[in-house]
């Protein structure tokens, strides 16, 4: 996978949108629903890039 610097205010809006989703697709969904837990990955993803930015 190739390194990917982001910008913090647009991986910040990227992690709201996905939290929002998230919490509404698990809403309609349930929580262990393909599509919940789908999400709940790539918010993971999301996280763990902001995580490893802000410890360089």
């Amino acid at each position: 996978m190739e390194k990917k610097e982001w910008n913090n205010s647009l991986l910040m809006e990227c992690i709201k949108e996905k939290k929002e989703k998230l919490v509404e697709v698990a809403d309609r969904k349930g929580l262990t629903s393909k599509e919940t837990v789908k999400c709940s990955q790539e918010l993971d993803v999301l996280l763990n890039v902001f995580q490893r930015q802000a410890t360089f």
